[in-house]
């Protein structure tokens, strides 16, 4: 540590209107002599391995750099601060940035982006696409819009022939016992009953109303149920780890349903029914299942392609003589394809309110 002092300028600790001597006693003679003397504090100068190591002029030279306030606190730190200051000191000293090296870095960046081709692919459409299944713009008819096999696949559907046989048999007791049993949603029920007398057309109505309950008993699952370690106890292996895998998101032990896929699997659940129903929808009733007031399912439905039209149909008369009548809405999927499904520039329909 050095002590410095200065005898004039603003710096000067002396007093003007004062003279200051200094007397020197002499004990064997008993005569003090007075000599005339300047007043000047010392103050202590904190000097870095840099400066201890230059001469006098290097640090009158060095004192004369305007530091800024942090460096100056830093300074007092590294002198007479305590271990946790200088820890901390240290630490900022370490993440410091180099202002030059940052520009630098983001200079070469903005570089290498401009050689790369742009990508100018829509991120909007490709993620509207990717929450309904796959679609062919240029179908001719209804049933080329979507692919059976793309809800369902083969290996799935082949699952199901077996285990489909009790729906494909059941008869109208067994049919009311589900409805007491709430085994089946109330859409798949009204199917069941009326499905086709022929076989082989029973039986793939039969695979694809089951695959369907699976599809709305996952729909329905609680934010607790699907945390469980089987969310789906009723359904086989196969088509149970394909649907969590598809529809839900699993991190270590937890497993939820995020936003964007329960869209996703209302879109799959729609488009398999407009196949049970051969592309002309009431959905009145699977409206019912999946809880959903009507504006959000109009989008729903409109997002997979479909029109949305309502009519009244009349019950009858009232004993003033007024007719009573209730209006009923149809999803109908027909080709060419609505103008607000085909345009590149189609707002998300998704957006909840």
């Amino acid at each position: 540590m050095e002590y410095i002092g200065h005898n004039f300028g603003q710096f000067s600790r002396s007093n003007s209107l004062c003279k200051y001597v200094l007397g020197i006693y002499n004990e064997r003679t008993e005569v003090m002599k007075i000599y005339d003397t300047e007043m000047v504090t010392l103050q202590p100068k904190v000097l870095d391995a840099t400066s201890a190591e230059t001469n006098q002029e290097e640090d009158e030279e060095d004192g004369k750099i305007d530091l800024t306030f942090l460096q100056k606190r830093d300074l007092l730190t590294e002198a007479f601060g305590g271990k946790r200051k200088k820890r901390a000191m240290a630490s900022r000293e370490r993440n410091r940035v180099d202002k030059n090296e940052l520009n630098e870095k983001v200079s070469d960046v903005l570089q290498s982006l401009a050689k790369e081709p742009m990508d100018t692919t829509d991120a909007g459409a490709e993620q509207q696409q990717s929450s309904i299944p796959p679609y062919n713009l240029k179908a001719e008819t209804a049933a080329d819009v979507y692919k059976l096999d793309d809800i369902i696949t083969p290996l799935e559907y082949e699952a199901l022939q077996g285990i489909s046989q009790e729906i494909k048999n059941a008869d109208k007791e067994k049919i009311d016992k589900w409805r007491k049993e709430k085994r089946f949603p109330e859409y798949v029920l009204q199917h069941i009953s009326v499905m086709s007398v022929n076989s082989a057309k029973r039986s793939h109505q039969s695979c694809c109303l089951l695959y369907l309950s699976y599809l709305l008993t996952l729909y329905s699952l609680t934010h607790q149920e699907i945390k469980k370690k089987d969310p789906l106890p009723g359904v086989p292996a196969g088509i149970k780890e394909k649907l969590l895998s598809s529809f839900s998101l699993k991190k270590g032990k937890t497993r939820a349903i995020p936003k964007r896929l329960k869209d996703k699997l209302v879109s799959y659940i729609l488009v398999l029914a407009l196949m049970i129903d051969e592309f002309s929808l009431d959905f009145a009733v699977i409206m019912k299942d999946l809880k959903m007031p009507i504006p959000r399912l109009t989008s729903h439905l409109k997002a997979v392609g479909c029109m949305v039209s309502s009519s009244k149909v009349k019950l009858g008369k009232k004993e003033m003589g007024d007719s009573s009548s209730i209006v009923t809405k149809t999803a109908v999927l027909k080709v060419p394809l609505p103008s607000y499904f085909t345009s590149p520039g189609k707002p998300n329909i998704y957006t909840r309110k």
